[in-house]
């Protein structure tokens, strides 16, 4: 696979943007095509790079690795945080860091639904606040 067949956001946690607050580059997200060609320039402490699952929610918004999901089907559902193995593929973890199923099989072949309600970087706590 080639750059361009993925697509990734940027977290950059010491982005402090323009002073604006109805700017766009308030956001510590770099997203799409603009995240590619900088991609070079974010390689340095403070940054993250999370690849897209491939996968998009119920509401149309592509879903992250550290985003906080809510899984759903008719017999169950959960809170988890999207997470990738080391082989390459994305997984659902819960609050302890438990592994909580493969996400391609529980959306794909499970059909659970799914919903983004948060990421690790806008609120570090929300998976342990739900699960209490």
């Amino acid at each position: 696979m080639k750059l361009k067949d993925f697509d990734f956001r940027i977290y950059n946690e010491n982005h402090k943007g323009c002073g604006n607050k109805d700017c766009k580059c308030q956001s510590k997200y770099i997203l799409g095509e603009h995240a590619k060609n900088i991609l070079s320039e974010f390689m340095d402490k403070g940054v993250e790079i999370e690849l897209w699952t491939r996968i998009i929610d119920r509401n149309g918004k592509k879903v992250y690795e550290n985003d906080i999901v809510r899984m759903k089907s008719p017999y169950d559902c959960f809170i988890a945080k999207i997470s990738i193995h080391k082989e390459g593929t994305f997984y659902l973890e819960g609050k302890n860091g438990d592994y909580m199923g493969s996400l391609i099989y529980l959306v794909e072949d499970e059909a659970y639904t799914i919903e983004i309600i948060g990421n690790i970087h806008e609120n570090k706590n929300l998976l342990k606040r739900i699960e209490e």
